[in-house]
């Protein structure tokens, strides 16, 4: 398909050199079987290398890279969403279909997959769980019970083109925590609607996840990029609704910097902030994150995707 056709969907991702070479292969052999072109946005400095392991992939070079915070050299989310952009060309953005996808997500091959994703995506943000399977092997065998139990967040999202421009430069990057929920609430606090895919479309190899200290890094930009969002929608009428809302904004706002300021400036005499101070820093995150687990999934409309085989 041309990149002026309307029937193109194109993903991004960003591959990972000297890393799992097969499983991505796997994964981007899935997707290109679903009919959707694939974009990997990679550092400078990683991007030669991975246009020699995956040669049929087009592979988009940026400069800047999380590393200096992130310790490895992982894209940012809003550049993946530049190019997806440019890859729109000149076709109407409405009318194009775009997402972004973990690199190790396998999609089943299910009947009717893109255009049911063009149809759904029109407007509204898709958001993509996983199932966790054991092996790669298990991406061919693996039967559709209806039982199944998906990822808490999100490792894909389709929307048309449209909505790129929802979505603000952050500090959020592939490979790292919390994009998967700031890209939803972003969406949904500028009226965007959820839709949540309730058909098990994505596979993943289960393996453990560690997190170092930098995980509070990005609780910090989810809540300081929801509290931007808020603030830009204070006052915009004077419904009861509404007052509600301005009060609510008011109060996380002062509560987070509160808990905030405590948690991270050195305790009077001391070389740390105090440990009650930092252990009431984290309370807060992890109630923020369910609330914004719980808050996204409850606004999100379940659609089935795909035809279940």
């Amino acid at each position: 398909m041309s990149s002026n056709d309307p029937r193109r969907i194109v993903l991004a991702t960003s591959l990972v050199p000297q890393r799992d070479h097969a499983l991505q292969t796997a994964a981007v052999a899935s997707w290109r079987a679903a009919g959707f072109a694939v974009l990997s946005v990679n550092g400078a400095k990683e991007a030669e290398q991975v246009r020699r392991e995956f040669p049929d992939v087009e592979v988009i070079a940026v400069e800047r890279t999380a590393e200096h915070f992130a310790k490895k050299p992982v894209p940012f989310i809003h550049d993946l969403l530049a190019a997806l952009r440019k890859a729109c060309g000149g076709a109407n953005l409405a009318d194009c279909t775009v997402g972004i996808i973990n690199a190790d997500i396998y999609m089943r091959p299910l009947p009717g997959l893109a255009p049911a994703i063009r149809r759904e995506a029109k407007g509204a943000l898709l958001l993509g769980p996983r199932v966790d399977v054991a092996n790669r092997a298990a991406f061919e065998t693996y039967a559709a019970t209806g039982a199944e139990t998906y990822s808490i967040g999100y490792d894909y999202f389709l929307m048309s083109g449209d909505l790129l421009d929802d979505f603000a430069d952050s500090p959020f990057c592939m490979g790292m925590p919390f994009w998967d929920y700031w890209m939803p609430l972003a969406a949904l606090l500028q009226g965007r609607p959820l839709k949540a895919v309730t058909t098990p479309v994505a596979l993943h190899v289960a393996h453990e996840t560690r997190w170092d200290g930098t995980i509070y890094l990005f609780f910090h930009a989810l809540i300081s990029y929801v509290i931007e969002l808020c603030r830009a929608g204070l006052r915009r009428d004077t419904s009861a609704a509404s007052r509600q809302f301005d009060l609510m904004f008011d109060a996380l706002s002062h509560v987070y910097a509160g808990v905030f300021e405590r948690g991270t400036e050195k305790a009077p005499g001391a070389d740390a902030p105090a440990e009650a101070a930092v252990t009431a820093l984290a309370d807060f995150y992890d109630r923020f994150q369910e609330v914004a687990v719980h808050h996204i999934k409850s606004r999100a409309m379940p659609i089935t995707i795909g035809e279940v085989s």
